[in-house]
């Protein structure tokens, strides 16, 4: 195959994949985690924050909620974010995609989007420039084109995809410093940027790092190159140690020891805990081993899925069988510059595992051993499941008839999965369903074109939403959510009169000269993705 002609065979793959990628991504509304990322990346301050401006003996108007903010306003409400400054790269992403193509659900969510589509592009360039086989580059970009966590967190304004993304990009320049022994500077320079960018996406994202020192180890150990990654990671050590000392990031650690604390109170709650049954779980052996069987299933293509179909036990004896398989193929038909690759595969796809593992064993709790905190390394088992392909088409062809049709099997689960997705049914990932069109945007366009002067918007105060219903209250202790949110969609310069009503939980009111007229009732949850 020339290179013209897998480039323009990635084209279509790309093409193919910004559709799947796009279609219906400004269809429904917002829910819980996207709105405290939104929130903070586009309103600059936190869900819950302005209480002061907000209070329901005040009123306010949008000019007063987009007042320019501070730099340590802005640090405060990263810091009440995501675990303390967690997303940040994603947030100031965000942020300047508001700036540039406003405020709407699509126009957020495409960050998460095209950070993916980076990612297919970086999977195709480590096939072609890694493994030096475009036909391994061609079948991984287009297997990861039809991922359905890739397809359902590219449709999230969350940084899931960006932290993938940065971890895929600096596996890259790791790869051509380790592998092809690229030495100049550029190299360096791009990995180091790389490696700042990755952890300032997800702190998490350490464990591709631990798996590269554990790769130069295992297949260098030279204190050249030993000497230059030092280099990188002081330099990357700069900003990061200011960030967690200074910054954010301080109360991090904190933010996690609050959390934690919160969902033991939970589980010794029996009706609270059965509220949020599937989250808030004990790390029993039970529950890891049915969580891992899910988060390994879903690394392959070919057994993504199983334990849904087979059950966990026999999931998980299939998924073995079937890696046992690859194994043997790699045994028997890797050459030795692929063996040490697929060591790194192994490094990079495990090491997180491992990590979220005794992580949950540890804090007693199952909330954060998901496949989203655990996918650092997904892109590079679609490079091992297109090698794979091609040497079963090479060596196995009648094997290689096999695995066609379990392939085609998948392809039809997938297709089921997707198009839940995008009719917002029961979802693989999320548990997000049966939305309409953001409220909030349809609530703003109302007040835009219904308000006049001398009229009054009242919002409700309601607390039962995310974990609010599981802590005790102060009393005369407002929210402020419905009203943040929906400011965000309001003109910056607008003095429209607002305030919050205690007495009120689920209507936004216009109040005209005696008048009452009802602009949305969200109907307790209803309406409160």
């Amino acid at each position: 195959m020339s290179k013209n002609t897998a480039n323009i065979a990635f084209l279509f793959i790309f093409v193919f994949a910004t559709v799947l990628r796009f279609y219906h991504i400004n269809n429904y509304g917002i829910f819980g985690d996207e709105k405290q990322g939104i929130m903070v990346a586009v309103g600059n301050v936190n869900i819950g924050g302005k209480k002061a401006l907000m209070a329901p003996d005040k009123t306010f108007t949008p000019r007063d909620f987009w007042q320019p903010k501070t730099i340590a306003e802005l640090l405060d409400a990263n810091a009440r974010g995501d675990t303390s400054g967690n997303a940040t790269v994603h947030l100031i992403t965000m942020n300047i995609f508001g700036h540039l193509f406003g405020h709407s659900d699509g126009a957020l969510r495409s960050v998460s989007a095209i950070y993916n589509l980076l990612t297919i592009l970086f999977i195709f360039l480590i096939g072609r420039n890694i493994f030096k086989n475009d036909k391994i580059a061609l079948i991984a970009a287009f297997l990861a084109a039809i991922e359905p966590f890739y397809i359902i967190f590219s449709q999230q304004a969350r940084f899931y995809t960006t932290c993938i993304f940065f971890g895929t990009m600096a596996s890259y320049y790791f790869l051509q410093i380790m592998v092809n022994g690229k030495s100049s500077l550029k190299y360096y320079v791009a990995y180091t940027v790389s490696i700042i960018l990755t952890i300032f996406s997800n702190y998490l994202t350490f464990t591709v790092f631990l798996a590269h020192g554990l790769y130069w180890l295992i297949a260098d150990r030279t204190w050249v190159k030993l000497r230059s990654f030092m280099i990188c990671y002081g330099i990357m050590a700069i900003p990061f140690g200011l960030w967690m000392t200074k910054g954010p990031g301080q109360y991090a650690l904190l933010y996690i020891k609050d959390a934690t604390n919160l969902y033991n109170s939970i589980l010794k709650n029996p009706k609270l805990a059965a509220s949020y049954q599937g989250f808030i779980d004990l790390a029993s052996a039970k529950n890891l081993f049915v969580r891992g069987t899910s988060i390994v299933s879903d690394y392959f293509i070919f057994t993504n899925g199983w334990y849904e179909k087979f059950g966990n036990k026999i999931a998980i004896m299939l998924v073995v069988g079937f890696l046992l398989v690859v194994t043997l193929v790699v045994l028997q038909k890797a050459k030795k510059s692929e063996y040490q690759l697929f060591t790194f595969v192994m490094l990079i796809v495990f090491i997180p595992f491992v990590f979220s593992v005794v992580s949950a064993y540890k804090a007693g709790l199952m909330t954060g051993f998901y496949f989203r905190y655990t996918s650092f390394g997904l892109p590079f088992v679609s490079i091992l499941m297109a090698w794979f392909l091609v040497k079963m088409f090479e060596n196995h062809k009648i094997l290689l008839a096999g695995f066609a049709v379990m392939l085609l099997i998948q392809f039809y689960s997938f297709a089921k999965i997707i198009k839940h997705f995008y009719a917002d049914g029961q979802q693989k990932y999320t548990s997000s369903r049966n939305r309409v069109a953001n409220p909030y945007i349809m609530v703003a366009d109302k007040i835009k074109s219904m308000y006049m002067p001398g009229d009054t918007i009242v919002y409700p105060s309601f607390y039962a939403t995310g974990f609010s219903k599981a802590i005790d209250r102060p009393k005369g202790e407002f929210d402020n959510h419905d009203a943040q949110l929906i400011n965000l969609y309001l003109p910056k310069d607008a003095t429209y009169t607002q305030r919050i009503a205690f007495e009120e939980t689920d209507r936004v009111l216009l109040k005209r000269n005696g008048q009452t007229i009802v602009l949305f009732n969200f109907e307790g949850m209803k309406y409160r993705y």
